[in-house]
């Protein structure tokens, strides 16, 4: 904290004179408590009022993350931190990767009067209602009803994408196994196969609004969405298409 001009030149004026004398280490002492005491008496921002500001912020933000409940933790400030009092209110940015909370910061800043900024951590935990395993679930094995339960899960810790509705869920096929009470990640699921190597398939062509179908062999396994290549039956051409669904294949 910078001191007024008039301070300074007190303490210079006092310095020359106490250094002719023999008692300079007490005078020395002298200037120094008569220093602090003017830092002291200086206008602060107390940190206990900055790490609540710093929590209605957070409050504020992920109010509008979907969520049923958010648990704000603020760490402690360094009580050795000085921090000038704003003469505004103090900008508050956050730095969060995921959007979904965890272990993030907070920017402090002060834009006016005597200027600063400190970065502060903080722990912020958001619980929604999503779904979950209701049981073990093996690789390979088709999602439906019984398999999905809806749980209260602190999504903060979830560090991958994640699915929140059922409808994005039932139907698709484990690609590895997942555990009893696992949100569903989209890592996890994949869309199912629904064409199998060497069988009889349905393909379709379409000329403008008229769509031609005729008979072919799929020559690999396919989910829908994915390209494969198939026999055309009656030309014996290999041709690719598109998975539409069970059966189905739609060629280019």
């Amino acid at each position: 904290m910078e001191l007024p001009s008039f301070y300074r030149s007190f303490y210079r004026t006092l310095l020359r004179s106490v250094s002719r004398q023999t008692h300079g280490t007490i005078a020395a002492w002298v200037i120094l408590s008569f220093y602090s005491i003017n830092l002291a008496a200086a206008p602060v921002y107390p940190l206990h009022q900055l790490k609540q500001d710093v929590a209605q912020f957070l409050a504020k933000t992920y109010s509008t993350t979907p969520h049923e409940r958010i648990d704000i933790n603020v760490s402690n400030l360094d009580n050795r931190l000085r921090l000038a009092r704003c003469e505004s209110t103090p900008a508050f940015t956050l730095q969060d990767s995921t959007g979904n909370g965890g272990n993030i910061s907070v920017k402090a800043e002060c834009e006016s009067g005597k200027k600063w900024s400190v970065h502060i951590p903080a722990q912020v935990s958001i619980y929604r209602e999503i779904p979950v395993a209701q049981g073990s679930i093996a690789r390979g094995e088709l999602i439906n009803q019984s398999h999905v339960a809806t749980h209260l899960v602190n999504i903060s810790s979830i560090r991958q994408a994640f699915l929140v509705t059922t409808d994005d869920i039932i139907g698709k096929q484990a690609k590895r196994n997942i555990s009893q009470g696992e949100p569903f990640k989209t890592a996890l699921l994949d869309a199912p196969t629904v064409v199998k190597r060497g069988e009889l398939v349905s393909l379709e062509s379409l000329a403008g609004s008229i769509k031609v179908s005729s008979a072919g062999t799929a020559m690999a396994d396919g989910r829908v969405g994915q390209k494969i290549r198939v026999r055309n039956n009656s030309s014996e051409r290999i041709i690719s298409g598109i998975v539409v669904s069970q059966g189905t294949v739609r060629t280019f």
